[in-house]
């Protein structure tokens, strides 16, 4: 006979006050169908994009076909979610008394692709001589705008669904707990977060960990050809961030409390204090880390003359994976930073 403690994790139901679903083992289910079908024209309706002199209007849904559902297996939450979307708009130009009308379709709106990766296509039924102009407006603005509402709905579907998916242990083991703003990362990425109510998710305080593993400090810095102010800029700034990320970050604005992922959810986390041309406090987790462990990572932004300096300072980084956090940090932030923008002081 196992001693008490060991065993199937399936028959530990110490762990369940009430022996249901023990150590959260079985696979459960919510039916996330209905909830999307109400929110999705919510989100893609009733809203304009304006460009000069043209004005787009989003009026109602042509069509909606799909499902979604939220599972838990073995404690781990997963999303699955497919939808095709069609929204209908009417197009007017200033001076022009035609009024354009069409719609756009979304046509793999899914848990296989990240916000920023669903296609919108532009389909116009009048004709006249400001189509191409329109079909700009759209693909440009128009596909920012639709992506920026797409993320609200995947990371609320994740917010709400996930509620009561892990139920509660006797002896409650750590859970990663995201912001009720926080941004939307991938499937995969997301099966290790567990979000509470949105009045309980607060960012994950520095140094949370559920055992001991051992941690080590980083610090490196590199100095850049440009001032402090600019620095500051490509840091915190979401178009110029998007261009050293490679389009990979995900997150509503840089800003305190504001949920974040980047690099395909390779790395997640909620920014800290920023102060202007200053530094930029992260509460940081790679994916690969063990359950519960964040970093807390500071970029500090320091004038040098002649060029400005950046630092980075990370702590409780598990010794297991420091080799791994010191070559993201030199690869994917200062050598991406240098290269994209040419800002590097180094010879060539």
């Amino acid at each position: 006979m196992a001693k008490w403690g060991e065993g199937d994790p399936r028959w530990i139901c110490e762990e369940r006050p009430d022996a249901t679903n023990v150590n959260n083992w079985h696979w459960t289910e919510k039916n996330a169908t209905p909830w999307s079908k109400n929110r999705l024209p919510e989100l893609l309706t009733g809203f304009s994009v304006e460009s000069g002199a043209v004005k787009f209007d989003f009026t109602e849904i042509k069509k909606l076909e799909g499902e979604a559902t939220a599972n838990n297996r073995k404690a781990k939450l997963i999303f699955l979610f497919e939808w095709v979307v069609e929204v209908k708009f009417n197009a007017t130009i200033a001076g022009c008394e035609t009024e354009y009308k069409g719609y756009i379709e979304i046509p793999n709106l899914s848990d296989e692709n990240e916000a920023h990766e669903v296609d919108v296509n532009f389909n116009l039924d009048t004709k006249g001589p400001f189509e191409a102009q329109l079909r700009q407006i759209i693909n440009g603005e128009g596909t920012k705008q639709i992506r920026d509402k797409l993320g609200v709905y995947i990371r609320e579907l994740k917010e709400e669904f996930s509620k009561g998916l892990i139920l509660p242990t006797d002896k409650p083991k750590q859970q990663v707990v995201s912001k009720g703003k926080t941004s939307v990362v991938d499937k995969k990425s997301f099966q290790n977060l567990v979000i509470t109510d949105k009045k309980d998710a607060k960012a994950v305080p520095n140094g949370t960990v559920s055992c001991n593993v051992p941690t080590k400090k980083y610090e490196t810095k590199e100095t850049f050809k440009c001032s402090p102010d600019t620095l500051f800029d490509i840091l915190t700034t979401m178009d110029l961030a998007q261009k050293w990320s490679s389009g990979s970050l995900l997150c509503d604005a840089i800003e305190n409390g504001k949920g974040f992922s980047l690099f395909n959810g390779q790395v997640a986390g909620t920014f800290g204090e920023i102060k202007k041309n200053d530094k930029i406090e992260m509460y940081w987790r790679l994916k690969a880390y063990p359950g519960g462990y964040v970093s807390k990572v500071t970029f500090s932004v320091h004038d040098q003359g002649d060029g400005t300096q950046l630092k980075i300072s990370a702590t409780d980084i598990p010794e297991s994976h420091f080799e791994e956090v010191q070559n993201a940090f030199n690869r994917f932030y200062l050598q991406s930073i240098a290269r994209t923008f040419g800002f590097s002081m180094r010879p060539v």
